[in-house]
């Protein structure tokens, strides 16, 4: 014989196999209803599979699902699409006769079927019955039933009562109390110090040679630098001033315009000019006087008195005659800066430094997030300067030089070198333990080396291990202990840094509950 039963689409495991119990048959189909996903997972067809074995019977489903099908496929289950299609099978009856069916469904019965119930039964009204309450309630009695006697009921019911007692009892020592424990993991401090390639050649972490990838970057940019020279020299500064008298040679009136050269007639040639204009009377040797300032600076415009005579201009050399009467004074000479080639080298540096510097600022303005470029992995290429004077031994006040440059130096990722210095921090952790990733620590430390741009550097990684704590498993460990005795299995059995606290409540027990479920596990980390 067998049996057919219709599951309905919330049936999950333990209701299937409560049905299968009950199954009146030993070939049983279970008909699984389309949105039922209880059977969608390969752990429960084994499961319902080994709970046919056990109950020794054989099933089959009865399916359109694919996923169904091919996960019973795995499970051992036989399935068919549908109820006929098994009836037309030879696996409801090995020697192909027909079998008898026992169709078992649970659906529950709407209301249009209860209606169409209760109109297919031509019952009598039920009369109305007079119950009448009595004034009290009757007591217990204890009498013979068929022959027992009345001693045994009463046992009976001090026995029932003795069960509940216990039962009660139980429930009061087993489940109503409650536990709770708190905790504090060890902890271990970590720390690893480790040498970095950062090579722009690399294109992924190397963990065995310590390289990570980098990438080159650089800017083009002009500066310029003046400085004084150092070296100086005495040369002519101030011009020599004096007052020249002009003699008419005719009896007209003469104009002498400013600017007018005149010069000394013996000796070095000293060329002075006048700075006014001045106007000789009409009359034979009248005389009028005007300032005169050398031409050429320094000490060689001061002349005796008398030395000025000379006109260069023939015209007004034949109209008048020029004399000073006294000497011209004011000449002198002072302090000048003269270019050397240790000024430009100077400058250069200085110059070199700047661009440098600015350079080093737009690169660290250009980079991506955690990056960061080691100050020795900068290079400065002058690609033209110019110095302003250029040639040595030139006289200036400052010297100018002005140079375009591209500075280059090496960006390299934060995070790459945390990630290494991460997986030696984790070679080190204890057996039981895991890096806490709220005390890690990463710093670069200085540059050891630069070959080829890339860049060696030191790195520095720190931080603090906590000791693994299964919260389910202490609670299995200290079940219905003493609290003393729960305080001992804990400090030997986990790895603690300080002593566990246990509360449990009603505290006249003294004990924790023997049901770790009821016991609630706090694991505090410092």
């Amino acid at each position: 014989m067998e049996q057919i039963i219709y599951l309905e689409q919330d049936d999950d495991i333990p209701v299937i196999r409560d049905r299968l119990e009950w199954a009146q048959a030993q070939r049983v189909l279970l008909v699984v209803p389309p949105k039922n996903h209880e059977l969608r997972s390969l752990v429960n067809l084994k499961l319902l599979g080994r709970h046919a074995r056990n109950e020794s019977l054989k099933l089959a489903l009865v399916t359109r699902d694919p996923k169904i099908i091919e996960l019973s496929r795995e499970a051992d289950l036989v399935t068919f699409g549908s109820v006929e299609a098994a009836q037309r099978s030879r696996w409801l009856s090995d020697d192909g006769a027909e079998a008898e069916i026992l169709t078992q469904t649970y659906q529950r019965p709407t209301a249009d079927a209860e209606a169409e119930a209760e109109t297919s039964l031509d019952l009598p009204e039920r009369p109305l019955k007079d119950v009448r309450r009595p004034r009290r309630m009757p007591g217990f009695r204890p009498r013979s039933e068929g022959g027992v006697p009345r001693v045994v009921l009463a046992l009976s019911f001090l026995v029932l009562a003795l069960l509940v007692a216990v039962s009660i009892g139980a429930v009061v020592v087993f489940i109503y109390p409650e536990g709770r424990i708190r905790l504090s993991p060890a902890t271990a401090d970590i720390s690893a110090e480790l040498v970095v390639r950062a090579n722009p050649e690399a294109e992924r972490i190397d963990y065995t040679a310590l390289d990570i990838p980098a990438r080159l970057v650089q800017v083009e940019l002009s500066n310029v630098g003046r400085i004084p020279p150092t070296a100086t020299e005495d040369l002519p500064a101030d011009r020599a001033v004096g007052t020249v008298s002009f003699v008419n040679r005719t009896s007209q009136e003469i104009t002498i315009p400013v600017s007018t050269t005149l010069s000394t007639s013996s000796g070095t040639t000293v060329r002075f000019m006048t700075v006014q204009t001045a106007i000789v009377p009409a009359a034979f040797n009248a005389i009028t006087q005007t300032e005169v300032i050398a031409v050429d600076p320094g000490p060689i415009g001061n002349v005796p008195a008398g030395q000025i005579n000379r006109i260069p201009d023939p015209v007004l050399g034949r109209q008048v005659t020029a004399i000073n009467e006294a000497a011209t004074s004011g000449g002198s000479v002072a302090p000048a800066g003269v270019v050397t080639r240790a000024d430009k080298d100077r400058l250069e540096a200085i110059v070199l430094q700047q661009v440098q510097q600015e350079g080093y600022s737009q690169l660290l303005a250009g980079l991506a997030d955690q990056e960061f470029i080691p100050p020795e992995s900068l290079i400065v290429i002058a690609l033209n300067s110019f110095y302003t004077p250029n040639l040595e031994g030139e006289v200036t006040d400052l010297l100018t030089m002005e140079m375009r440059a591209v500075v280059r130096g090496t960006a390299i990722g934060g995070q790459n070198a945390n990630q290494l210095a991460l997986a030696a921090l984790q070679s080190q952790v204890p057996t039981g333990y895991n890096m806490d990733p709220r005390s890690l620590e990463f710093v670069a430390g200085e540059v050891v080396g630069v070959q080829d741009r890339a860049v060696s550097f030191q790195m520095r990684a720190a931080g603090e291990a906590v000791a693994e704590i299964d919260d389910r498993q202490v609670g299995k460990d200290v079940r219905g202990l003493s609290i003393e005795e729960a305080l001992v299995q804990l400090r030997e059995r986990h790895p603690l840094s300080g002593d566990p606290e246990i509360v449990v409540e009603p505290d006249w027990l003294g004990r924790l509950p023997w049901f770790p479920f009821r016991i609630a596990v706090d694991v505090v980390e410092q």
